[in-house]
């Protein structure tokens, strides 16, 4: 934190705070002040330490500890700017499934850290064995993006007409 009463303000706080890989197991559970203070951040992660205390009825320093413990054992996992697509150049939104053999999963994976523009990574069931969202400055850009992949497996690519929600992970019931 930057000081007693303020906690970073200058970024927001991840769409993923909790992890999006497995279960989470006993020790990563959270409890309903976690599960609130989570909430609070996720609501305004620029909020002032002392109004996440008072959503959680705690004090700074309580508070304080439990946010770096959330950050310690991997449950809160970041916070970032939100960048609109079209304010970073953006003109297209896509979706790519792809089928691949199982050999490949690791070309794929390559594939995924060489492009930036690759916003999201799902491996999926069904037919298709990915789910690839993907941000073109324009339609040769995302020829581009799709000819690296189509060298690997076959695809089939969706543009996105608009994000209808793009939610946080919800904090259910606190265990």
């Amino acid at each position: 934190m930057d000081s007693e009463d303020n906690f970073d303000g200058r970024i927001e706080v991840s769409p993923s705070l909790l992890r999006h890989h497995g279960e989470m197991t006993d020790h990563e559970s959270v409890d309903s002040v976690d599960a609130a203070l989570i909430r609070a951040l996720q609501t305004d992660a620029r909020a002032p330490l002392t109004e996440l205390a008072h959503a959680v009825h705690l004090g700074t320093s309580a508070t304080r500890s439990r946010l770096l413990r959330l950050e310690e054992r991997g449950i809160v996992t970041g916070y970032r700017a939100s960048v609109p697509p079209s304010s970073a150049g953006f003109g297209l939104h896509a979706v790519i499934r792809m089928k691949v053999h199982g050999s490949l999963f690791d070309q794929v994976k390559a594939v995924i850290d060489q492009e930036p523009q690759v916003v999201r990574c799902l491996r999926i069931t069904g037919e298709a064995c990915y789910s690839i969202e993907v941000l073109a400055r324009d339609m040769a850009d995302l020829e581009r993006i799709t000819s690296r992949f189509s060298r690997i497996g076959s695809i089939t690519t969706d543009l996105v007409y608009e994000v209808v929600t793009d939610r946080p992970t919800p904090m259910g019931p606190a265990t």
